[in-house]
């Protein structure tokens, strides 16, 4: 998978992988074609598809105006960013500075190039973590795990808290997001 966006990344038509050899993968993978090595005939090699999702969502520590993003940690987002057809990123904070690969020295950073939309969500990665700025909401995880184990459960826990609110504030009081942290660190 990870080289198939990696193509997707980069514009290429497929992606050569040798790992897929043999398995059962191939069976049920129309994605996927074994062919010739063009530099060695004799041999074959797994033909790839490229991954070009329609839109790759991130939730960046920071954003300018532009689009520059800083997403938390030195992850792959700026492949799957240019794998996408759009880039959407929700910031916890809208600066009206332009950032840079400098301000970015630990975390990933988007070029406002790769970049579609940016819009301000505080808090818009719960209940995972944002880098160093508020981490895992273990008991609402624990709640999404046990609600997702049946579809009459999960429905519940969708109404609860995706179709039955009426906004993200409305979200963040419902899952007393207010609780976790200390007032003043809350920018809603």
């Amino acid at each position: 998978m990870y080289s198939m966006v990696q193509a997707g990344s980069m514009g290429l038509p497929f992606v050569a992988v040798r790992g897929l050899m043999g398995t059962d993968i191939l069976k049920n993978r129309p994605d996927l074609k074994v062919i010739a090595d063009p530099f060695h005939p004799m041999e074959k090699v797994v033909a790839a598809q490229p991954i070009r999702p329609d839109v790759a969502v991130f939730h960046a520590l920071k954003a300018d105006r532009f689009g520059n993003s800083i997403t938390p940690g030195l992850r792959d987002d700026l492949m799957m960013a240019r794998a996408a057809r759009r880039a959407v990123v929700t910031a916890e904070e809208l600066t009206d500075k332009e950032l840079t690969m400098r301000d970015a020295p630990n975390d990933t950073f988007l070029p406002a190039i790769d970049v579609d939309v940016v819009v301000q969500v505080p808090w818009g990665a719960h209940p995972c973590s944002c880098g160093l700025l508020y981490g895992l909401d273990d008991a609402h995880l624990r709640e999404y795990v046990q609600a997702a184990q049946e579809e009459k459960t999960f429905k519940n826990y969708l109404e609860r808290y995706v179709a039955g609110v009426k906004n993200h504030q409305e979200y963040l009081q419902r899952v007393g997001v207010m609780n976790l942290l200390p007032a003043e660190k809350i920018n809603v």
